[in-house]
């Protein structure tokens, strides 16, 4: 019997990495083998599972289906992702891809390749919704086989309708994915042998299946035993956050990690925004996560020069930003994104002043991110090791998600250990020394 193998690729956020995860997972059982894009052999089948929050987001989709074409003349490609909903016509004009596939025929991959590959799709559930389209189940599970940590999908969609963010359009309405099926994954991916599991969705702080929220569905992970520890992905300022942070305080395997997305630190631009916070609310909820859990890692996302940001805006932005001392920052030039009530405003700044506006803000960022390196500086953190990156010296993410590196005599790839912090380079390399010579359970620093 020929082998027919099938590679995806994938481009933009933890929640295509997860929906690739659970395409993956339909390949094979619909008899392809998963290979890696550019491995020895070219594959029978691409699928591109493609992003465009943003311009340039889009502009990557389109480079990298040209390239695969190149380098893959006789595969066949399958475009699918935000891209694929997000600008269907300027996709259509394409000779880079075969076929385009929406986010909602995800689930029908393996049908729809039917014929082409003379496959035969595995009979049961697809992607099934609720009588009142709140909750789905994919018919999936999760396959990650080239990753060290995996990302499990628990939502869907989004209904905040930020005034800049295409996503509601090409994601849909919120829904969350059953519970059963979550949990299912969840143990699938242990079974696996994943150490760590981001939980990752649009808006997983949305989370809801009956009684059950995000923080009752962390619960019921925490709960199971085992040598594992869970992240969460993006999380919306709100509410929910003093919740989430206090769940963290309380249990060793939930990392000490938010990231909240501030995109602006004016509340002027945050109204135009239509985001749900002010500067003020959103600070306390920083200082209540950062007074339960000493040296937690709060990232965040900054928009600059969103219509009618003056530069006294950007300069109060700069002033809070710097105040909130972030663990990490994205910086995003702001996008005008068809379709979204934002791309019809007027005050949008010029050329020049968009680059000299990111540059304050990368420097914003790279100070930020120093500083919170050389803050762990004696410090003891747990890092799963991901990868030996020369004869005795590992690398791996901490809880606070510092990327750690230290000497060790024996192999402890994909294992916990714990480290204390002893520099951080000019380049920003935080090198540490083995306390234990044994593998730990991931456990906070005390």
């Amino acid at each position: 019997m020929i082998k027919i193998t099938a590679a995806v690729v994938t481009l933009g956020c933890r929640l295509n990495q997860a929906d690739s995860a659970l395409l993956s997972d339909r390949l094979i059982k619909a008899g392809f083998s998963i290979v890696e894009e550019d491995g020895e052999d070219s594959p029978n089948l691409i699928v591109v599972n493609s992003c465009s929050v943003t311009a340039a987001a889009a502009r990557k989709t389109r480079q990298a289906l040209a390239s695969l074409r190149r380098k893959h003349p006789y595969a066949y490609i399958v475009l699918t992702g935000c891209a694929a909903e997000a600008d269907p016509e300027e996709a259509a004009d394409s000779s880079d891809y075969d076929i385009l596939m929406t986010n909602a025929d995800k689930c029908n991959l393996e049908t729809i390749l039917e014929r082409r590959f003379n496959i035969t799709p595995k009979k049961g559930i697809h992607n099934l919704l609720s009588n009142d389209k709140k909750i789905f189940t994919e018919g999936a599970l999760s396959v990650f086989p080239f990753k060290t940590r995996a990302n499990l999908k628990i939502q869907e969609g989004c209904e905040n309708f930020c005034t800049y963010c295409i996503v509601p359009h090409v994601r849909g309405p919120e829904r969350s994915r059953s519970k059963e099926e979550t949990m299912e994954d969840f143990r699938n991916l242990l079974a696996q042998g994943f150490k760590e599991i981001v939980i990752t969705g649009v808006n997983v702080c949305n989370y809801q299946d009956g009684k059950t929220g995000l923080t009752g569905l962390l619960e019921e992970m925490l709960a199971i035993e085992g040598d594992f520890r869970i992240r969460l992905s993006s999380t919306e300022p709100g509410p929910i956050i003093p919740k989430l942070a206090k769940m963290i305080a309380k249990n060793s395997r939930l990392c000490n990690f938010l990231h909240l997305p501030l995109q602006s630190g004016t509340d002027k631009i945050l109204k135009k925004m239509g985001r749900k916070y002010t500067c003020a609310e959103y600070r306390e909820m920083v200082e209540q996560a950062r007074s339960l859990v000493p040296n937690i890692h709060i990232g965040s996302d900054w928009i600059i020069g969103f219509p009618g940001e003056t530069e006294k805006d950007f300069e109060h932005s700069c002033q809070f930003i710097e105040e909130m001392k972030f663990s990490n920052l994205h910086v995003f030039p702001y996008s005008p994104r068809k379709g979204t009530p934002a791309a019809e405003m007027t005050g949008r700044i010029s050329a020049e002043q968009m680059m000299a506006r990111v540059e304050k803000a990368k420097e914003i960022k790279n100070t930020t991110i120093m500083n919170f390196a050389r803050g762990l500086i004696g410090h003891q953190e747990s890092v799963l090791v991901e990868r030996q990156c020369s004869e005795g010296v590992y690398e791996g993410l901490s809880s606070n998600f510092a990327r750690i590196r230290f000497r060790s005599k024996d192999d402890v790839t994909d294992q916990f250990c714990l480290v204390q912090v002893t520099s951080v380079s000019d380049e920003g390399v935080i090198g540490a020394k083995l306390v234990n010579p044994e593998p730990e359970s991931p456990e906070k620093a005390q």
